[in-house]
């Protein structure tokens, strides 16, 4: 084993990831290597220090949040080649047999037993099978179900209605027309809240659910208003937060999570507007003690100057009983 194929392998070994066979060979090595020795005893001394440094788990907002961007970058990646993917699949596969040399001797035994037993029955079944039986028995079978909805490619409101079009891509473009208490219109319209491919769409369905939500119309504590605060929180158009923003303002005195989401909106968002929103939005609540707690602290030290007065003006309006 020579040094530099040695060294790849040190981190693994530390961890207890290396097959025991590689183990001893990088063993042996070590035992006549000064040099890898050196560098297996920096890595461990590394782990130890790291070890002493505590862990702090990671929030579930952010945890969310990045599946929500690895979801959008992920959607922005283009299909990978029908090769690419054979390729891949094959040298996983070869990997797998590599390292287990049994199971690739099963599976040989296996399949020729398989084999065996399929000659035999497919002789015998097509002697005694009528030719419109068998043609029958291996025909597909019929899909009732609907085929899963691929995305939302657009939405059309019409005028003075609560009657929408949510234009939608199957195999094939599809769409369906209802209200929008119509439960598949809701599916779609929530569905296309998440659209990171074309930000009309995404912008449309969020605009199109603030508008019912803010009337007070098919907005219970669901779905919706969950889309909502998803769309406040994480949404990278300041217009479409906005807009989320809106339709939550009916629910900011009665609903806790709504609360908190526009506290983190005046707290952290980029958008000055954003935030001056939010700060109209908590006036009616300003004498809870977690909205107070949330002005004082950004009327004191907020880097936002227009921020911070109007945080203080909101302050100085509590009246002293509250």
């Amino acid at each position: 084993m020579k040094c530099d194929h040695a060294q790849q392998l040190i981190v693994q070994y530390i961890y207890g990831e290396l097959p025991d066979e590689r183990s001893h060979s990088l063993e042996l090595h070590m035992a006549g290597c000064e040099s890898c020795r050196a560098e297996l005893q920096a890595y461990q001394a590394l782990r130890q220090t790291m070890s002493l440094v505590p862990v702090e788990e990671p929030s579930p907002n952010f945890l969310a949040q990045s599946r929500i961007r690895l979801g959008d970058a992920l959607d922005l990646l283009p299909p990978a080649s029908l090769w690419m993917r054979f390729e891949i699949g094959w040298q996983g596969f070869l990997a797998q047999l590599h390292a287990a040399p049994g199971m690739a001797m099963a599976i040989a035994v296996v399949g020729l037993g398989i084999g065996a037993s399929a000659g035999h029955y497919w002789k015998h079944e097509l002697a005694h099978q009528p030719a419109a039986q068998f043609a029958a028995s291996v025909a597909p079978a019929e899909v009732a179900a609907v085929p899963s909805v691929y995305n939302v490619s657009e939405i059309v409101q019409h005028p003075n209605t609560d009657m929408v079009e949510v234009h939608f891509n199957t195999m094939v473009p599809a769409t369906v027309e209802g209200s929008i208490d119509d439960p598949e219109v809701q599916k779609l319209l929530l569905m296309a809240t998440q659209n990171a491919v074309d930000p009309n769409v995404q912008s449309n369905s969020v605009a199109l659910l603030a508008a019912q939500c803010k009337a007070g119309h098919y907005c219970e504590d669901g779905p919706v208003r969950t889309a909502l605060m998803v769309a406040l929180r994480y949404d990278r158009d300041p217009s479409v937060r906005l807009k989320a923003l809106e339709g939550l303002k009916p629910y900011v005195g009665q609903d806790v999570r709504v609360r908190d989401a526009v506290l983190e909106s005046l707290m952290h968002d980029p958008s000055q507007p954003v935030r001056g929103q939010a700060l109209q939005m908590l006036e009616p609540v300003r004498a809870d003690s977690s909205v107070r707690l949330v002005l004082q602290t950004v009327s004191t030290g907020d880097n936002n100057s227009a921020i911070r007065e109007a945080s203080m003006k909101v302050l100085q309006a509590i009246p002293p009983t509250e």
